[in-house]
């Protein structure tokens, strides 16, 4: 019985070893999410307006990047900065080229696009494979509607562009989500899903109404001014840069 003992003991130490390895050598990847000193992500984001804004614009789309950098060992506190971009209106009318008897079509294309850069301090809840954070942000948003002319078949080769208005204004608010951990290789990677609700107290901004005014009446359009609030919902992934 001596020798199975001896193979048992031996067998367990290694199994032993084994699992120590993991345990021991548990990173912060492993502990938390994210984690590393700084992590990186990117979005596909869908906007919804809320309120004033809500009344006089659609939902938006567009997409978003952040870096995260932590402010302790254990990955709970971090600071996160955000940048996004999204369109909230477009259209496109078919218009003829003067002096060519119609025999020349051409497209107007009009968008209206916000970008918002915020950032601020980011907690996380409970590590594991889900794991939930809130963010308090604060930054600014710029609101812009531009036009641009382009042939009807060349492929969206703009030879005109239009900026009808813009603005900017502070943005603040937050953001919830969580982390769901997919890959814990050499850059440990999780799916990112969350939402982010930003607030603007006075801005500038044209809607598809105005738009149409504007080009109905041949003359500058007028912009909206007031509140605009939206919640941007968004899916994608955080990647442990370093």
């Amino acid at each position: 019985m001596g020798s199975p003992t001896a193979v048992q003991t031996i067998v367990s130490a290694i199994v032993a070893a084994i699992l120590a390895v993991p345990a021991g050598a548990q990173t912060d990847a492993e502990r938390g999410a994210p984690s590393g000193r700084g992590s990186i992500g990117i979005h596909l984001q869908l906007s919804e307006p809320k309120g004033e804004f809500g009344r006089n614009t659609g939902n938006g789309f567009g997409v978003g990047g952040y870096a995260l950098v932590r402010l302790d060992p254990n990955s709970i506190a971090n600071l996160r900065a955000d940048l996004s971009f999204l369109t909230y209106g477009m259209s496109t009318r078919r218009i003829p080229l003067s002096g060519t008897g119609g025999l020349i079509q051409l497209d107007l294309r009009t968008t209206s696009n916000i970008v918002s850069f915020v950032a601020g301090p980011q907690l996380l809840g409970p590590t594991g494979m889900f794991t939930p954070y809130a963010t308090a942000l604060g930054g600014f948003s710029v609101f812009w509607t531009s036009s641009s002319i382009e042939g009807s078949s060349n492929q969206r080769d703009s030879f005109a562009t239009t900026t009808n208005a813009s603005d900017a204004s502070l943005a603040y608010g937050g953001a919830v989500g969580s982390y769901i951990r997919v890959n814990n290789g050499t850059y440990p990677v999780r799916i990112d899903l969350g939402a982010r609700f930003l607030r603007h107290d006075d801005v500038r901004y044209l809607n598809a109404d105005r738009v149409r005014d504007a080009y109905t009446n041949d003359r500058p359009p007028v912009p909206l001014r007031g509140r605009a609030d939206f919640v941007t919902y968004y899916l994608g992934a955080n990647i442990i840069a370093f």
